[in-house]
Parts: structure tokens; sequence; C-alpha cells
């Protein structure tokens, strides 16, 4: 069972990317503390509780931790993989995730590509953006790793109804940086003033959860 979320209350890193086409976006975390044991990683990607553009975000070049087969377990729009193959989300239904067992090494990389009209075509009538959540859990796939939030998400990138990506790193182990193919324009500042994550009881803007649906 889920446990309700907390507003997320402290952002230790901001930024606010934006491209005419997809935003690529590489992810490091340094994982030498956890090197030589198993657990898990998440990614999620949800819907606001309003109307939102359709978006597409894939996980690709994922590397430094061994996958542990037959731990996947897909939920809603999630597809493709297990690691280190491409794992591709959707923002289709109110909870997309993709989660599975590693075996962790001491750096852990990997590319968030988003995509689709949310990103490359903002209508301008969307009154929800998405919200992208990445976490870390130890080997029992409930006690989050490397950070504090109360969350447990170690990484969070929204996208905005302007078709711009906001990133945030509440874990100080991670590290985001804009793949310069994708030639994105970083401002600076907090772009996500007044929004909070939530509750999954109630009505949501971004609809992240603080654990896994489904745990081995």
């Amino acid at each position: 069972m889920h446990k309700p979320l907390l507003p997320l209350a402290l952002v230790l890193a901001c930024g606010a990317l934006s491209a005419r086409a997809d935003v690529l976006v590489a992810v490091m975390v340094d994982t030498h503390t956890l090197a030589g044991t198993s657990g898990y990683v998440d990614f999620q990607f949800n819907p606001g509780p309003f109307s939102t553009q359709s978006a597409t975000l894939d996980i690709e070049k994922f590397a430094g931790a061994g996958y542990l087969a037959g731990s996947q377990v897909d939920t809603g729009g999630a597809s493709g993989g297990p690691l280190p193959a491409t794992v591709a989300l959707t923002n289709s239904s109110v909870y997309n995730d993709d989660f599975e067992g590693v075996k962790f090494g001491n750096t852990l990389t990997f590319t968030l590509d988003f995509g689709g009209s949310a990103i490359s075509a903002p209508n301008g009538t969307a009154l929800s953006g998405s919200s992208f959540a990445f976490s870390l859990f130890d080997a029992s796939g409930v006690n989050p790793l490397l950070t504090t939030d109360p969350n447990g998400f170690a990484a969070i990138a929204d996208v905005n109804t302007n078709g711009t990506v906001s990133v945030m790193t509440p874990s100080s182990s991670v590290s985001i940086t804009p793949e310069p193919a994708s030639f994105l324009m970083i401002a600076s500042g907090l772009s996500l003033l007044g929004i909070v994550l939530h509750r999954r009881i109630r009505p949501t803007r971004s609809g992240l959860v603080s654990k896994p649906s489904v745990c081995p």
C-alpha cells in the first residue's frame, strides 16, 4: 500500500530546460556507497489531474548497475526494457511506472528523452503538466536510498504546460545536466514556485507517488 505523500519541502537544485524538439537530460547517480548490494530503481511519469497534453519519456543509455532477471514490473503506460534496454513511459494513465531490481555499482547513469506534443507543440490550453520521478530502494523494495526527501525521490523533472522541463535533485548524490545534442537553454531560478508534490488520495497536479505500486 502507498503511504501518503508529504509536500516537497526542499529543492536542492532546480532549472528550466526548453527546446523545440525532444529534451535530453543526462542523469548521474553516485552509488559507490551501495556498490555490490542489490536493490531497486523506480521510474514514474504521471499526468496532472486536469487537461494534460500527450508526453513521452524514454530512459536510455542505462549503465552502471547489473539487472536482476525477472524483477521488472511495469504499470500503466510503461513498456520496453528490461534494463539496460530502453524503457519507454507515456503519461497515458494516472500512474505509469517501471520498477526493476538491480545490483548497484559505483556510478549509475542514464539519459531522459522527453518528447510528445507537450514538448514540441504546447497547445496553450492544457491546465496540467506531467511529472517524472526517479527513486532508489533497498532490497526490500520499500526503503528509499540516497535521499532525505520525505517522499523518497532522488530526482524529479516536470514537463510544464509551456513545453519546458524543470528539474530538481532532492538527493545530493544525483546530478542532472542537459545533453549538448538537445540544444537546451537553461534559465536560472525556481521555475516551480508554488508547485508541490502531493498526496495520491487527493486531486493532484503531478500524480507522483512515494512508493512503487507493486513490489516483488
